[in-house]
């Protein structure tokens, strides 16, 4: 397995921010810069560091990426008192600062990092090497995504006034350490576009690479397992997210649309969910994920159920459960409640191999890909049941019943039902529990926050939904 091994290599090489092995940092550094990007290889080497610093890095998806979110809209009751601070608006608590600081700061230094392949990309030309539009397809897509979350996080609502929406975020197109003036929310959102839509064009290939049956086998070097890449398929649907988080249903769907219609996709049988293999790709319903063993450790403790190890950093909010049909109250159960939290272990372990709570060294030898789920097939489906809700709801109660079928829930339209708004902001929390998306959700929709009995955080603020920059980008800037 070819890939995960230069991928293991890179992730030991990068234990923080470092990426000096595979990457130079320092603009001086031009030799360094020769040497790595002579050849293919040197290019492959320089974007398995990037996944790698991605699945590594613990401010970026490893860990603070996802629990952030999930903290912000009480998905969680939290023991740890800088993600508190957060929760409850307290940014400029010490551990806050650090924390919100140190997110901001690792996603602009793994840009950068992008950058510099992107401008070795453009100095020798998209097709000086066999797959060359691969790369730059990828680094492209890796630019955009790690704008666009970051944008998630410290910009301002769509809904925002236009004082609020004028200055969302820096977006660092070039391999440089001068200063990148902010674009407004709008701007920012046509950047994080028109990188997608070129890696688009770049990726082309993968309409062959990526194949419908996948395996964990990467036999077949850079081109071969390529959910563990930002494929063609990826941006397609990182596309739709950021038009959905726009509110720009209509592209939204065109975009949805193209990735359920590859057919490379689909879900996971009903035997998955019985005897489930968590903390992995899932070979059927992911469209890209990050290889990371890193997360793995770090979740085992963090993301308890209820709060009996004194070592977690979370427990789970007190309505988990009751989101999930089990059963008593119903003929249906939700298959998502035993394969997803796992009372015995105390966790929500869809995040977590079995193996790192039971091996002082664990040894993988499952079917899928230990790592980060970063988009799946159900969001495609759920947005495009959006996008239909008015104009077409019947066929957009199809789309939600493909999804809440496999989770061995009925079919609405069996019922004679037609979904809801509604209907998809739950089915939506309880999909993606744990991956940092449901707070989006309540952002784009407004939502007031319940972080506990005693503390509510308006909707309707801005504020709210808006993490602060770091006082050094107001410090070193003058616009």
């Amino acid at each position: 397995m070819k890939t995960l091994k230069h991928y293991i290599l890179c992730a030991l090489a990068l234990p923080l921010l470092g990426c000096s092995d595979f990457l130079d940092v320092n603009p001086k550094g031009e030799v360094f810069d020769k040497d790595m990007f002579e050849s293919a290889e040197g290019y492959e080497d320089a974007l398995y560091g990037i996944y790698a610093e991605l699945g590594t890095q613990q401010y970026l998806y490893s860990d603070y990426m996802f629990w952030i979110p999930e903290a912000l809209c009480a998905n969680v009751t939290i023991r740890d008192e800088a993600l508190y601070n957060m929760a409850i608006g307290e940014w400029s608590k010490n551990q806050a600062t650090t924390l919100r600081n140190g997110v901001w700061k690792a996603a602009y230094t793994a840009i950068n990092h992008v950058n510099n392949i992107v401008a070795h990309i453009e100095k020798g030309g998209d097709h000086e090497f066999r797959h060359t539009l691969l790369y730059k397809g990828e680094a492209l897509a890796l630019r955009a995504l790690l704008h666009f979350d970051i944008l998630r996080m410290y910009g301002a609502p769509v809904w925002a006034d236009e004082a609020s929406k004028a200055r969302a975020i820096p977006y660092v197109s070039k391999y440089s350490f001068s200063i990148t003036p902010f674009s407004s929310l709008d701007e920012a959102y046509e950047k994080i576009i028109a990188d997608l839509k070129e890696a688009e064009k770049c990726l082309a290939e993968d309409e062959t690479l990526v194949e419908a049956v996948r395996t964990n086998a990467s036999d077949g070097g850079f081109t071969s397992c390529r959910i563990i890449h930002m494929n063609l398929y990826a941006v397609q649907a990182l596309l739709a997210r950021v038009y959905w988080s726009r509110n720009d249903l209509e592209n939204a769907a065109v975009y949805a649309k193209k990735v359920i219609d590859s057919g490379k996709f689909g879900f996971q049988p009903v035997t998955a969910f019985n005897q489930p293999d968590n903390g992995t790709l899932d070979l059927n319903e992911t469209i890209f994920g990050i290889y990371s063993t890193e997360s793995q450790k770090k979740n085992a403790s963090k993301y308890q159920l209820d709060g009996k190890s004194t070592d977690s950093n979370f427990t789970m909010a007190d309505d988990y459960r009751s989101l999930y049909l089990d059963g008593s109250s119903s003929s249906q159960t939700d298959y998502r409640l035993a394969a997803w939290f796992d009372e015995g272990l105390n966790t929500l372990r869809r995040l977590v191999n079995s193996i790192y709570y039971t091996s002082d060294k664990p040894s993988y030898t499952g079917k899928s890909i230990l790592g980060i789920n970063m988009i799946r097939i159900p969001e495609m489906y759920y947005i495009m049941a959006e996008a239909l809700l008015e104009s077409d709801p019947d066929t957009a109660t199809d789309y939600f019943d493909a999804v809440i079928k496999t989770r061995g829930l009925d079919a609405l339209g069996e019922q004679g039902h037609t979904v809801t708004a509604d209907d998809l902001y739950i089915e939506r929390r309880k999909e993606f529990y744990g991956e940092g998306l449901h707070w989006t959700d309540m952002k784009r929709l407004g939502k007031d926050i319940k972080v506990s009995a005693s503390v509510t955080r308006p909707g309707s603020d801005v504020n709210t939904y808006k993490i602060p920059y770091p006082k050094s980008e107001d410090e070193n800037r003058d616009e």
